[in-house]
């Protein structure tokens, strides 16, 4: 499970680096409703999931509670 975090983590870098465009969905109606978002806030909020993913994912690798 940690391998997997981490290559998701490493996705969502790679998304936040060389992303274009940005959107935030509204998961709360269940449509397709999307909001277009600066791409600076896109690419801070990728880049920071990334490197959550991949802590997260070095922590189980490790076995540390």
């Amino acid at each position: 499970m940690g391998i997997v975090c981490i290559v998701c983590g490493v996705v969502a870098i790679t998304v936040g680096i060389f992303g274009k465009e940005f959107y935030a969905a509204d998961i709360d109606s269940g449509g397709a409703y999307k909001q277009k978002r600066s791409r600076r806030f896109g690419r801070i909020f990728s880049i920071t999931v990334g490197v959550l993913f991949i802590g997260v994912g070095i922590k189980l690798l490790l076995g540390t509670d």
